[in-house]
């Protein structure tokens, strides 16, 4: 099975130093090879009123398809990259055609490379006449080279935009290995960077279970440094059992005053790690104190290190918190049902909208602002991931349920209407039933797998009577003093049916 293991690493002052001068050249190096793409882009690639730029070989020839040393002049001169090195032998590579029966070399074509390609035949001649470059590891500014050339591919996929020109960088990674482990102790262990040296991190897993180790990947965060490896390990996972193999589900439903709710009657707090008034405050004062401070100076640094190292503290604190809500989750039942949200279009800014007086109208913005920072906050989505990961390694399925109308169906008649939830009281306005909203979405979610839920043997017969009111409570409790043999108990009465707004008003039981 592979994994992936974080640790944090203990470098010392000169493995820190040479770790930060790394870092740097790297950034360069990647906004430098961006560059030359970008040039390429605009110029080649799109109408613009700069000059197109030409080079020999550069020609494509529309009948033979052939990229590289046509040199037709009635073809076009367009280059599909725009990375066009001063070696010109740089830019071709080639290429073995096989016999698809035979499987034999039949001949070498000669092409045009890759833009990556190219710029690692760059990057490797400026080892040997730059200093900066020639201390990092040849397989480290390859793989530099390799990220912007997935962010390029996602961008032509249109998953995500175009790349942009970072001002930091703060990971780097090695090739399957370059990275060895060394000197394994009872608390920490040893790990051999190429051009760094032996670096001590914290031994927080049994590292005799690696098989083999791959990548590794070294990142800088809240002024600390760590090393993730992606390792194989002989554990297996467990085959995930089937809906009619189990027995039980649990749905859950996320919210933010109540950060999961369980179809067992249970909740789990949102403890807010960084909308709380107290951290809020607290990081308001670190960003006013970053923006007092002068452009480039030495205190404005501090400023910057203080509050990355305040907010690395809250994202591990988050961290940790939703890996035990995903354990609680995971433990209930055979299987866990969630809803289906698309949680990058509920944090979405509120649109602006013309008011035809040259205005705007009214839509709220600041309130959605701040219900999309507490949504951020919550991380629904790293629980969703944290549960699969949990259920996969157990073997319990994971379903996706639609999260529509989940709130406002009744599970009683199945009537739909938005006035039946009031904040976390849940009143139907047709057959008038009453039950918790958080808890009767959950128990609704639960149902729409086919399963039976399980109820908390602890929980009292009206789990929602915090917000039933009392008058239509169905159980008594009568309090009494041990000392004089009067027992506190409980009895029954007769239960007073919901009052509707046509409805004429019936008579209370009283408590006795």
């Amino acid at each position: 099975m592979q994994v992936r293991w974080n640790f944090k690493l203990l470098p010392n002052q000169t493995q820190e130093a040479t770790l930060e001068d790394w870092l740097v050249t790297l950034r360069k190096h990647r906004n430098y090879a961006l560059r030359e793409r970008t040039i390429g882009f605009e110029t080649n690639n799109k109408d613009s009123d700069s000059a197109i730029i030409y080079a020999y070989g550069s020609y494509c020839d529309l009948d033979s398809r052939i990229e590289f040393g046509s040199g037709c002049p009635l073809t076009c001169p367009v280059l599909k990259h725009g990375v066009i090195p001063q070696d010109l032998e740089l830019a071709t590579k080639e290429t073995k055609v096989k016999d698809k029966d035979t499987k034999k070399v039949v001949e070498t074509v000669v092409k045009w490379d890759s833009a990556s390609g190219i710029q690692m035949k760059v990057t490797t001649q400026l080892r040997s006449s730059i200093l900066h470059f020639s201390i990092i590891n040849s397989a480290v500014l390859q793989t530099n080279i390799a990220r912007l050339d997935t962010a390029f591919s996602n961008f032509y996929k249109r998953r995500i935009g175009y790349p942009n020109f970072i001002r930091r960088l703060d990971s780097f990674e090695y090739k399957p290995g370059h990275v060895q482990l060394r000197h394994i102790r009872k608390n920490y262990a040893t790990a051999y960077l190429p051009g760094i040296g032996d670096v001590k991190f914290l031994r927080s897993r049994d590292l005799t279970l690696i098989q083999d180790l791959r990548t590794c990947t070294i990142t800088r965060k809240g002024g600390n440094w760590y090393i993730s490896m992606l390792v194989n390990i002989a554990d297996v996972l467990p085959a995930i059992k089937s809906l009619e193999e189990c027995k039980s589900v649990v749905g859950i439903d996320v919210g933010i005053n109540k950060l999961i709710a369980l179809s067992d009657g249970s909740f789990q707090e949102n403890k807010r790690i960084s909308t709380n008034k107290r951290t809020a405050r607290r990081m308001a004062m670190r960003q006013r104190a970053i923006s007092r401070k002068l452009k480039g100076s030495k205190n404005k640094i501090k400023a910057v290190k203080k509050l990355a190292k305040q907010q690395h503290k809250l994202a591990q604190r988050r961290d940790g918190y939703d890996w035990q809500m995903a354990k609680v989750v995971v433990d209930t039942a055979d299987v866990v049902a969630r809803e289906n949200l698309n949680i990058p279009n509920m944090v979405k800014r509120a649109k602006p909208s013309h008011d035809g007086k040259g205005g705007y109208k009214r839509n709220n913005a600041a309130q959605k602002t701040g219900l999309n920072k507490v949504i951020l906050d919550a991380s629904w989505g790293d629980i969703f991931d944290k549960i699969a990961w949990l259920a996969l390694k157990a073997g319990k399925p994971v379903v996706e349920v639609p999260a529509k109308y989940t709130s406002q169906e009744c599970p009683k008649c199945g009537h739909i209407d938005k006035k039946n939830r009031k904040g976390e009281k849940f009143l139907c306005v047709v057959c008038h039933h009453v039950d918790h909203a958080d808890t009767k979405a959950s128990r609704l979610i639960g149902r729409k797998v086919g399963l039976v839920f399980l109820k908390n043997k602890l929980t009292l017969p009206a789990d929602c009577g915090k917000v039933t009111p009392s008058s239509y409570q169905s159980i008594v409790v009568e309090t009494g003093n041990h000392a004089f043999g009067n027992h506190r108990h409980v009895r029954e009465t007769p239960t007073v049916g919901y009052l509707g707004d046509t409805a004429e008003p019936l008579k209370e039981s009283r408590r006795l």
